[in-house]
């Protein structure tokens, strides 16, 4: 990791950080249920990584260490998942879910969601893309990333059928993302669609992060 990939990559890790120990603040005090959301998990998880980067790369510049282990490239990229995740579908599906509602799109950036739904993600994928390598992390690795959601989608089965009105409806209280709106066998393909999204998220990030690693080496960047 040369100087300047290192200081960047430490600022932004700094703010992720900063951001997620507020948010997660406010959002304790606030609204303690929404730690029952894949937002506030994801961040939640994203924050303790950028924490754990940070501490590593401070020894890095005390020169301690020389570069970040693999492991936490590793962790770093599954918490950098789960929080683009975050960002794609609050601006592409919850959203228009707000509008829908009677509420207004931007309803989703406000207070600490600015946090998790905005500036949290951002930071962690601009640092994991342009100033952290993943060349030493196996492809196959790219499959991990995938493991928050898939507990989270048992959680979520689970907790919506054992929660099923005698029509056969959901309250929101249960189904708080609409999933079952369109019916059970939606359901299924929105689980396994999520599954599939999140993969292809993950891909990309390790992908794209891996290209520009190769032109860092190489001096065209």
């Amino acid at each position: 990791m040369n100087k300047k990939n290192l200081y960047a990559s430490f600022f932004l890790n700094m703010f992720t950080a900063i951001s997620f120990i507020v948010c997660i603040i406010i959002t304790a005090i606030k609204n303690p249920e929404s730690f029952k959301m894949f937002t506030v998990q994801s961040n939640l998880m994203c924050g303790i990584v950028a924490i754990v980067v940070v501490v590593f790369e401070i020894l890095i510049i005390l020169k301690k260490k020389e570069e970040l282990p693999i492991w936490l490239k590793t962790v770093k990229m599954i918490t950098t998942t789960g929080v683009a995740l975050t960002l794609l579908v609050v601006v592409f599906y919850l959203g228009f879910v707000a509008v829908s509602q009677g509420y207004s799109y931007f309803i989703m950036f406000y207070d600490a969601n600015i946090c998790f739904h905005l500036l949290t993600p951002l930071s962690a994928i601009i640092s994991f893309i342009f100033f952290e390598g993943t060349n030493k992390i196996n492809f196959k690795l790219t499959f991990l990333n995938i493991v928050h959601m898939f507990i989270y989608t048992i959680f979520y089965s689970i907790n919506v059928l054992t929660h099923l009105n005698p029509d056969g409806s959901v309250s929101r209280k249960y189904d708080w993302y609409y999933f079952v709106n369109g019916g059970y066998i939606s359901f299924i393909f929105i689980i396994l669609g999520m599954l599939i999204f999140t993969y292809g998220i993950g891909f990309s990030l390790w992908y794209t992060n891996k290209k520009l690693s190769n032109k860092w080496e190489k001096g065209r960047l």
